[in-house]
């Protein structure tokens, strides 16, 4: 794997407090910007900042944004998502390591990781496309994971997340230490002890859980996003007997939230306010893709 450089030359500096900010302005920027920013990308102008993440330039934004509309079609959207979050629920604060830095290409043969082959081939693609643009030797394969991530929410109907670019890539063969990643049966309380030890809340825990509306899972169209991994939560529709299919919705551990107290407003709040969710899903997102990278915190 060919690790890039980072041309900082090339892009915008931002701090870690107006990264989040612009995480939580997310729909508002879009509406501002229209269609004149790229698929993948949203770029603001901001104010230049003395250290911190950069938002990649227009060439190099461009350069990305075709690349990965080139090669994530609609039915490999769930897969480019899931890949994010898979390398980025690796960090540890207490051990200040894991998180998005692309070692899931040498962790994809563990139980959890099955079917990610597919999403990591994207990866490689994408990565060949950007040879000869303004993003060779700008983007790292890091940042590919997190940018596909958004592109996949973008181009099914999501909102535009503005990432940064900059995320060191791990070394050679090098993997995150396993065992973090939250179970599929995992109970509420083991959940949110889980984002809790990767500094997420619980109200970024549900707003990260409604990924889950893209894929085969059961939660809408499989090709959309929207809050419709929400009203199904409510409706329970696995607990109907009379359905032998009713069980295959949504994984045990989706089950679990809406029977918890402190998730369950929060799914009401995203069930019933699909611009809420699109905000707080943004804002979270931005902050797991820089979880570990050390100046971003």
């Amino acid at each position: 794997m060919r690790s890039y450089g980072i041309a900082r030359s090339a892009s915008k500096r931002l701090s870690r407090r107006a990264l989040l900010k612009l995480g939580a302005a997310v729909p508002a920027l879009a509406a501002a910007l229209g269609a004149a920013a790229p698929p993948a990308l949203l770029l603001a102008p901001l104010p230049a900042a003395a250290a911190g993440p950069t938002l990649p330039s227009p060439a190099v934004a461009a350069a990305v944004g075709k690349a990965l509309a080139k090669n994530i079609p609609k039915t490999k959207t769930a897969v480019a998502l899931r890949l994010a979050f898979h390398d980025a629920a690796t960090f540890s604060a207490a051990a200040k390591d894991g998180g998005l830095n692309g070692s899931i290409q040498y962790e994809l043969d563990r139980p959890e990781n099955f079917g990610l082959k597919r999403g990591w081939r994207i990866i490689e693609q994408v990565r060949e496309e950007l040879k000869g643009t303004p993003a060779e030797g700008v983007v790292t394969d890091a940042d590919l994971v997190a940018l596909a991530g958004a592109y996949a929410v973008r181009s099914c109907g999501g909102p535009a997340i503005p990432l940064p670019i900059g995320r060191p890539v791990a070394a050679a063969a090098s993997q995150d230490p396993p065992g973090r990643m939250p179970s599929e049966n995992a109970s509420a309380a083991e959940l949110k002890a889980n984002f809790a030890a990767k500094g997420l809340s619980v109200q970024e825990m549900v707003a990260l859980s409604g990924a889950h509306t893209l894929g085969s899972k059961g939660f809408g169209d499989p090709v959309t996003f929207d809050n419709a991994y929400y009203v199904e939560l409510l409706k329970k529709p696995w607990g109907n007997t009379k359905d032998p299919m009713a069980s295959m919705i949504g994984l045990p551990s989706d089950h679990v939230l809406p029977d918890d107290p402190d998730c369950l407003p929060v799914i009401q709040r995203y069930a019933a306010d699909q611009a809420a969710f699109f905000r707080d899903f943004s804002a979270a997102y931005v902050k797991m893709c820089g979880l570990g990278v050390a100046g971003w915190a």
